[in-house]
């Protein structure tokens, strides 16, 4: 097998590209489907699925980085051949729904068909042999506060009620993680589906967390049974993330524990541990080149000091009035580093002291 993936920056943006990057593998795309939109998974077919180059996306849709956007063959009931079919994916983790999102998919719907309409008239296609191919958009929102309907164009435009049937109009997918029922996640049996469990549970107590965690382990050793370890690593990765990102410090150890009971095979387990430890060095290495950005010895040891002082804060909860006056005052550049490197594996303050 190649290497396992390693996302990008360790996901240093999460959750923005955390799912992005998992719908690399159009396997996920499928587990997507099936958790989202059942009726359309088993009509597109998957492994046949092309990702448009991120250059044509930004350039013809002007949309953000975490969208995504493939092409692929349908099949549908009516006899008809095979054809294409555009699958859009706008993924939103932003805190508060968006009453423009209707407007906003309409825009990047017709930059698609305006894109195909012009492609075809530069290959000379006949006027009367042009076609626009249909696009399936699809919202999936995992944001913290409830989003129930994604809304119309009705209910932007200001217009006399014998005007409405002039409005255009265009269904998409709309999935919102928060608010869903668990066991509509989890229905397919797909692993993509029990990660966006997580996101449903982002709030709950740790011991409920902990035990949803071994139920995602669980459905992810079923991959590596079945030998697709490329598809185990993208979603474990994810899972790892989601820990690590959207979580307190100081659960990392219990919540890690729970993910490992779950794992068979030992050499897995250590592998999961590997990847926590890598998303908290880059977290670290991250803070550190805030200062070497700022272009100035004084930011760069602020920029350090702030760092340290949110992880500590993070790990260890609030911190006595003399640590944090201590460490606001802390200058010396190299202490801060062997602090910064330190708290990866200290279990106290007294530790850290030491």
């Amino acid at each position: 097998m190649a290497d396992p993936p390693v996302p990008p920056s360790v996901l240093r943006d999460f959750p923005d590209r955390a799912i992005r990057w998992l719908l690399e593998s159009t396997d996920n795309v499928r587990g997507l489907l099936l958790t989202v939109a059942p009726e359309f998974a088993a009509r597109i077919d998957c492994n046949r699925l092309a990702h448009l180059p991120r250059s044509f996306v930004q350039e013809t849709l002007r949309a953000r980085e975490a969208d995504c956007v493939l092409r692929g063959p349908y099949r549908s009931d009516d006899g008809a051949p095979e054809r294409e079919v555009w699958v859009y994916i706008l993924l939103e983790h932003q805190s508060d729904p968006d009453p423009w999102m209707s407007f906003r998919l309409l825009t990047y719907m017709l930059a698609l068909w305006e894109s195909e309409r012009r492609e075809q008239e530069e290959r000379r296609v006949p006027v009367g042999d042009r076609r626009l191919s249909p696009i399936l958009p699809i919202v999936l929102y995992t944001g913290r506060r409830a989003w129930e309907r994604l809304g119309t164009l009705a209910d932007l435009v200001d217009e006399p009620t014998e005007l409405h049937g002039y409005l255009p109009r265009h269904d998409s997918v709309f999935f919102s993680v928060t608010g869903s029922d668990p066991a509509a996640l989890t229905a397919s049996g797909d692993p993509f589906g029990w990660v966006l469990l997580l996101f449903l549970l982002e709030e709950a107590p740790v011991e409920e967390l902990a035990v949803a965690l071994r139920d995602v382990f669980s459905h992810l050793e079923a991959l590596a049974r079945a030998g697709d370890l490329e598809r185990w690593h993208r979603l474990a990765w994810i899972v790892v993330g989601f820990i690590r990102h959207r979580r307190p410090t100081e659960e990392m150890d219990r919540l890690l524990s729970a993910a490992t009971q779950a794992i068979e095979e030992a050499s897995r387990g250590r592998e999961v541990e590997v990847m926590a430890r890598t998303s908290a060095e880059e977290l670290i290495e991250q803070g550190m080149k805030i200062g070497e950005e700022r272009g100035e010895e004084r930011g760069r040891i602020a920029a350090k000091r702030e760092t340290l002082l949110r992880l500590m804060r993070l790990k260890f909860g609030p911190l006595p009035a003399q640590v944090e006056a201590s460490l606001g005052e802390l200058a010396d550049v190299a202490r801060i580093d062997d602090l910064l490197v330190r708290i990866l594996t200290a279990s106290s303050l007294d530790e850290m002291k030491a």
